[in-house]
């Protein structure tokens, strides 16, 4: 039997990674999202958890996943403090990155990629203030410290298993600087986001990217599963963009074949 790299797409910006008896997750917000029933038992094995940023829709369930799997927790070198105080963890999970530093974990490595948050339009206070104003943060105590670090520092991760598969986790605000840093990078599998820039900047930066496949993530709205606005995007994104592109479906896996 060939050897295989199994993926779900689960929440919002996160996926859970199977290769080489490695188990790698995104960014952990399960409960607090519009796609239900995934909590930290919903998995039997996590060796690494890669966090993009710090805003609330990327984290909440990291306190869970830390505490059930001690895992490698990759994040930017701005936050990693805050995070290893909001966690409360043993610093030694904490794994700080560089921009374009990579990190050989034996079966799996890990290179953190400069990236930008979308302009969200706020002041550090407004957005500290837009983030907490939600009712159920009151279960997520000691999180307004990491909201503002979260439109500030962004991170995308390349992850390359040691049977060569490589698995491209981007996110955030299409830039030039973006096209250009990642122009030729060709992952087998690259996570790419729905930006608030639209069909057109998505096939931009995904054509400079030249993945195997691309899967688009975050398109949630938080009120509706399946919305006509996501349907719209997600409909004028494969007119344009003219690669491979498979839009996951929440919870199912899939499977890839190691060339």
């Amino acid at each position: 039997m060939s050897e295989k790299i199994r993926i779900r797409w689960l929440t919002n910006a996160c996926f859970e990674i199977h290769g080489c008896g490695q188990v790698v997750l995104t960014d952990p917000c399960l409960k607090q999202t519009t796609y239900k029933g995934f909590d930290a038992d919903s998995f039997d094995q996590v060796d690494h958890v890669v966090v993009s940023h710090l805003h609330w829709d990327h984290i909440t369930e990291l306190p869970d996943i830390y505490r059930k799997f001690h895992p490698c927790i990759f994040t930017g070198v701005m936050g990693a403090d805050l995070l290893a105080t909001w966690l409360d963890c043993n610093t030694s999970y904490i794994y700080p990155m560089f921009p374009d530093q990579e990190l050989d974990m034996g079966p799996v490595k890990i290179k953190m990629l400069y990236n930008r948050h979308a302009n969200v339009d706020k002041s550090k206070s407004q957005q500290t203030a837009r983030c907490m104003g939600y009712d159920f943060m009151k279960d997520y105590p000691g999180m307004d410290a990491l909201q503002s670090m979260g439109g500030m520092e962004m991170c995308s991760y390349l992850i390359t298993f040691e049977n060569g598969f490589k698995v491209l986790f981007w996110g955030g605000d299409i830039s030039h600087s973006q096209i250009a840093h990642l122009r030729g990078l060709k992952p087998d599998v690259a996570f790419i986001q729905y930006s608030k820039q639209g069909a057109e900047a998505y096939t931009e930066l995904a054509n400079a990217i030249e993945p195997g496949v691309a899967l688009p993530h975050h398109t949630d709205l938080k009120n509706a599963l399946h919305s006509e606005i996501v349907e719209a995007k997600i409909a004028k994104l494969k007119a344009l963009y003219k690669g491979n592109l498979i839009c996951p479906e929440n919870g199912q896996w899939m499977e890839f074949d190691v060339k």
